[in-house]
């Protein structure tokens, strides 16, 4: 009985395939299993049909691969971008010269050391040395190997007011400082790898940090009036924000808005043993809620010259559609997506921070003394200053060798900071001009306390060079609506098959051999 049963299966199949051959809408498949055919015919139209079948399998192969890897393209906005919707950027300002020699001999000290190694050293100048190690040139340390004392750690508020001590006051750096037709100032100390520097619409420690990291921050007085909101790259400006919130912003370009600074610094005041050769400051350009580093990259404005620093934003959006997407594929982070241990806001520059904190902890059981760290965390004094510049070391070459494909923690240099999914940075265009600042100040006493003829002058100007600027969109290059698409037209134009050929394959596979062996049965039964 068994037999004859499947014996039954058999024919109806075959006759069931007979039936979807002579009626299927799939090209070549009706000379395949049709009646009254012969077998070089049956042959040609196989061959044809799997040659079909392969290249319409590889095409849809390289559409998926397509899909899956490269989904995201980056076009110019339809729409320019008006300068209101971006906060100025925050500018530090970084003194070449930091160390007042008035204040502190660096010179003599070191050279004193460099004729005898035992010169006896007072425990005041031992605590300056201590403090100087971390931002002077590293072939100082050479000399300093022998002093007592020096190699023991040093605290972090000790350091900071060791630092502050020697390098000049705002009153006295800041001989002009006018923004939006006011020469009230909105400056804020903090620490780079260079020592003190002045920083220019920074958001605070409360916008940037986490509750219980610390960070060395001291705002001007001037600070305390203003209306601060929480701005990140991704929220933008709230829509009923006014224009004189912090962090500050522009309506327009030109010179005309702009943010004037005159630098002043005694040549006397040099110190070139610490900081080598150069006059001039360092200017860092970041997003406010970024921590500025020297290493970043920066904009040297050198003594008794005028630089003009013209600002060109820089943004990318990237479209809601590719949350779906993971980060690899669409190489950015949204800002809740990527958690920072000690930042509040991921940008790629805060994670890069945020990675050298943890893989310096790690290797040397202290953070770098300009980076943020916790209550219970030291920082690395003279002692530590080699490790923590090897760790450096190894971050850059595993960022050079592009092995970035694991999570910042405290266990792998491997950060994967990718760039945030709106990513604001601001490219400049600099120039430099010859003044006369003596003859100047002779003549204009509006800005300056006095005739200052044995200061060296730096004039800073920085300004957005247009009104508006095009920002880039980051969106879907290959979505799921033209994935689907491209497969049922390759489907379509090799083998002329639709969504209802599948649905018919499946009904020959299910309810019609099913009914075709029910009314066999009952044929059989009647029988």
């Amino acid at each position: 009985m068994s037999i004859v049963r499947h014996a039954a299966i058999r024919r109806e199949t075959r006759s069931l395939l007979s039936e979807y051959s002579d009626n299927s809408t799939i090209h070549g498949l009706k000379y395949l299993g049709g009646p009254r055919r012969h077998w070089p015919e049956r042959l040609w139209w196989l061959v044809a049909f799997v040659i079909s079948i392969y290249t319409c399998g590889a095409l849809i192969l390289n559409t998926y691969n397509k899909w899956s890897t490269d989904p995201v393209i980056v076009s110019f906005s339809q729409t320019p971008t008006p300068l209101w919707r971006i906060p100025f950027p925050s500018i530090t300002i970084c003194p070449l010269n930091m160390v007042r020699q008035s204040v502190f001999n660096f010179t003599d000290i070191l050279t004193r050391l460099q004729d005898d190694p035992t010169t006896n050293l007072t425990d005041k100048d031992v605590q300056q040395l201590k403090a100087l190690s971390l931002i002077c040139h590293p072939y100082n340390l050479n000399y300093l190997r022998a002093v007592p004392g020096f190699w023991s750690n040093i605290t972090a508020d000790h350091c900071y007011n060791l630092m502050a001590n020697v390098v000049s006051a705002e009153v006295d750096l800041f001989d002009m400082f006018l923004w939006k037709g006011s020469n009230t100032t909105y400056l804020t100390s903090i620490v780079t790898e260079s020592g003190i520097c002045f920083v220019f619409n920074m958001m605070t420690n409360g916008r940037i940090f986490r509750d219980d990291v610390l960070y060395f921050a001291e705002h001007n007085k001037n600070m305390a009036a203003l209306k601060e909101i929480d701005w990140t790259p991704e929220k933008g400006f709230p829509k009923d924000a006014k224009l004189d919130t912090f962090p500050f912003r522009f309506v327009n370009g030109g010179t005309g808005n702009s943010l004037e600074l005159a630098l002043t610094t005694n040549p006397t005041d040099y110190d070139f043993l610490c900081e080598g050769p150069f006059q001039g400051y360092n200017i860092l350009i970041n997003t406010p809620v970024e921590v500025p580093s020297v290493n970043g990259g920066y904009i040297r404005a050198p003594s008794n010259q005028e630089t003009l620093i013209m600002l060109k934003p820089h943004l990318i959006h990237t479209s809601d559609a590719l949350r779906s997407y993971e980060p690899s594929g669409r190489q950015c982070y949204y800002e809740a997506e990527r958690y920072l241990r000690f930042f509040r806001v991921y940008t790629q520059l805060n994670c890069e921070m945020e990675c050298v904190i943890n893989y310096t902890l790690t290797e040397c059981g202290c953070t770098p003394f300009h980076l943020p760290r916790l209550p219970e965390t030291e920082i690395c004094g003279p002692a530590k200053i080699e490790c923590y510049r090897e760790a450096v070391n190894d971050l850059n070459s595993v960022a050079a060798d592009g092995v970035k494909d694991l999570e910042a923690d405290e266990e792998t240099p491997n950060c994967n900071c990718l760039p945030s999914c709106t990513y604001l940075t601001y490219d400049s265009e600099i120039s430099y001009g010859d003044v006369s600042f003596k003859g100047h100040y002779r003549n204009n006493t509006y800005y300056a306390s006095g005739t200052k003829e044995n200061v060296s002058y730096a004039y800073i100007v920085l300004f957005f060079k247009e009104d508006q600027f095009i920002s880039l969109r980051r969106g879907e290059l290959f979505g799921k609506t033209d994935f689907v698409a491209n497969c049922g037209g390759l489907l379509g134009l090799f083998m002329g098959v639709s969504l209802l050929s599948i649905v018919e394959i499946i009904y020959f596979c299910t309810i019609r051999l099913l009914y075709r062996l029910k009314d066999h049965r009952e044929i059989n039964g009647s029988t």
